[in-house]
């Protein structure tokens, strides 16, 4: 199929393009595009989409890459294996290509002599299951990201290369996306050429079903919230959830300042088919939650994941860390600043959820608890620090579950990176007698212009300057250094900083149980040390170090019966109430392979949970921290 006109001139327009929101007019203008885009995601049936491009070439050698390095994953996660069928002609003759020897993302080929226009064909192929992905496309909605269904050529500027590119939705379906300038006929979406880097930095939704709320439609730059489900009934949001969303964004505007960005939309998939993300952009975000989020039905614990992108507009996006901020999308970044890029958003997450009405104050101190018992618990900090964390997505680059997740650390940049800019939150108002605090390290660090300006980047240095301003008295460079480079528990320190210290009580804590619900497991990793599923009784973690460690017993491991008994958590539980009363061992009969045994735990603690406390006679910083500005 040929591509259609190769020059095609238009210009940019403002607003943003979808079914439920209208088309927006194209102005004429002299702005060739390089790069014709053709994507084809109609077949919803077989999850298979269909990609024609075309390029001006000249004679000679050309090397095409594969996007391999994404912006927010933080790793070579280009999904090179989910491509087939790659084809190239030039005026009609076929073209052979091989592969790079070493960089299986580069694809080489020889322009002959009279060839001025290279088409390139192949097919991305949406994951139909989960071991194959992240599931994207469902009989109901899909996402297109735009970095897995294209080729670009090898050029100093690939970034700014301008893409023409147009999008066949399945038939009705409706569509949300922050790219500017859309203009439908039929199912064919046509957007106006743009650069590359705004291409891949605007993901498009399309669904059966498409809701858009405005959050913040008045303002100078709007804001909002587009909707996709499986089915109607679930784009109704209550008005609390309603106001919630809208509240986050005043909070933000309250803490950050001028908005880094023309327009926003928040692009939401509630739904128990479609895979949960959350990946940032600079004009929107991805963001996967439960069926039932809108209505408030969604575990709370999650409800912090449209806070955290939106945040990345400012710290990610707009204010980028240097090492990440790479010519194209095949040179390797580097992870260095992730716990300032990741770290900090993840505190402003915690943070603007409260502050907003996303979680209540006591969901927040719940969810705190949680946090702080598992930084305590990560044994593997005595062989690897925090700053190492960062790389993990490089590490992990199959995105395989540990067996041992808490000696081997994973992600702990984010959570544990919230802690430390807790730490620096309550240092700075101990250190200016609550004068000063983040708020006022993000609105001078975040400050810009407004609007859709570029990007700016920041080092270690900066990080450390701006906090130096706030309070000089404070050695920040060593600070930072003695939190990140630690091969101890300093969590709890930080927690008496703000007032509260870590318990562990019988008691429920609502986030645990909140968790335990939605994944349908028992977590028993503050007593046995071990997590359990609900439905087979394998086991879906064993702490290390713990007894259910020291007896031998580990992930993936099927309990069977507890004390002569078949396995339920109740009786499980009742078996550590009883443990604990008499002293006698818990036994558990397992099964791993075709191997049966019997373990004997001789642990008489009882049931523990995390829950935090007030330290008597300090002031309660987290209080001040969560209040609503």
């Amino acid at each position: 199929m040929r591509m259609g006109p190769w020059w095609w001139r238009a210009v940019l327009c403002v607003g943003v393009v979808g079914a439920t929101t209208g088309a927006v007019q194209v102005q004429a203008e002299p702005a060739p595009a390089v790069l014709e885009l053709r994507v084809d995601v109609s077949d919803i049936d077989r999850n298979i989409q269909r990609v024609e491009q075309s390029l001006a070439v000249q004679p000679g050698p050309l090397t095409l890459l594969y996007p391999q390095w994404i912006p927010g994953n933080h790793a070579p996660t280009g999904p090179i294996h989910q491509i087939a069928g790659l084809t190239l002609r030039g005026h009609g003759q076929l073209l052979r290509w091989r592969r790079d020897e070493v960089n299986m993302y580069a694809f080489h080929a020889e322009i002959p002599e009279g060839v001025r226009q290279l088409d390139v064909e192949f097919q991305y192929f949406s994951p139909t299951a989960a071991d194959q992905g992240r599931i994207a496309t469902t009989a109901q909605m899909l996402a297109l990201q735009w970095h897995r269904v294209l080729l670009y050529p090898v050029t100093p500027a690939a970034a700014q290369l301008a893409v023409h590119a147009r999008v066949r939705l399945p038939a009705g379906w409706s569509f949300a996306t922050a790219l500017e300038g859309g203009r439908r006929e039929g199912d064919w979406v046509e957007f106006a050429a743009t650069p590359l880097e705004t291409l891949i930095d605007s993901p498009l939704y399309a669904a059966r079903h498409l809701r858009s709320l405005a959050l913040d439609d008045a303002a100078r730059a709007p804001v909002r919230l587009h909707a996709m489900a499986d089915a109607p009934e679930e784009l109704e949001a209550t008005p609390a959830m309603l106001a919630a969303h809208r509240a986050l964004v005043l909070q933000a505007d309250r803490v950050f300042g001028a908005r880094p960005f023309d327009h926003y939309e928040f692009l939401l998939a509630t739904s128990s088919l479609f895979s949960a993300i959350g990946l940032e952009h600079r004009q929107s975000s991805e963001n996967g939650q439960p069926a039932g989020y809108l209505r408030g039905e969604a575990p709370f614990v999650d409800h912090d994941l449209l806070a955290h992108e939106y945040v990345h507009a400012w710290n990610g996006k707009y204010r980028r860390p240097a090492p990440t901020a790479t010519p194209d999308y095949n040179t390797p970044m580097r992870n260095a600043l992730l716990w300032m890029y990741e770290g900090q958003t993840q505190y402003w997450a915690w943070v603007l959820s409260a502050r907003a009405g996303l979680r209540t104050h006591e969901q927040s101190l719940a969810v705190l608890a949680t946090i702080v018992a598992a930084a305590e618990q990560r044994s593997g900090r005595s062989w690897r620090d925090l700053q190492d964390t960062v790389n993990e997505g490089i590490i992990e680059f199959n995105d395989a579950p540990q067996a041992w997740e808490d000696w081997q650390r994973a992600y702990d940049f984010y959570d544990e990176g919230a802690l430390l800019w807790l730490d620096v939150d309550a240092r700075l108002r101990e250190g200016t007698r609550e004068r000063r605090s983040l708020d006022d390290f993000a609105r001078a660090f975040f400050a810009g212009p407004g609007g859709l300006t570029p990007t700016s980047t920041y080092d270690e240095a900066e990080v450390v300057a701006a906090l130096t301003r706030l309070l000089p008295a404070q050695d920040w460079h060593a600070f930072l250094r003695s939190r990140l480079d630690a091969h101890t528990d300093w969590s709890h320190a930080a927690l008496a900083r703000a007032g509260w210290k870590l318990v562990y009580e019988p008691g429920v804590n609502p986030a645990i149980a909140a968790t335990e619900k939605a994944q349908q497991l028992r977590d028993f990793s503050h007593s046995l040390g071990l997590r359990i599923a609900d439905a087979d009784g394998r086991l879906a973690a064993v702490v290390w170090g713990s007894p259910a460690w020291q007896a031998g017993l580990a992930r993936d491991t099927l309990v069977i019966g507890v004390n002569d008994a078949t396995y339920s958590g109740e009786r499980l539980e009742r078996a550590l109430a009883s443990a604990q009363r008499d002293g006698a061992p818990i036994r558990l009969l397992v099964r791993r392979g075709d191997h049966l045994r019997t373990v004997s735990i001789p642990y008489r603690g009882g049931v523990r949970h995390p829950h935090l406390r007030r330290i008597a006679g300090s002031p309660d910083r987290l209080e001040r921290i969560l209040r609503a500005r």
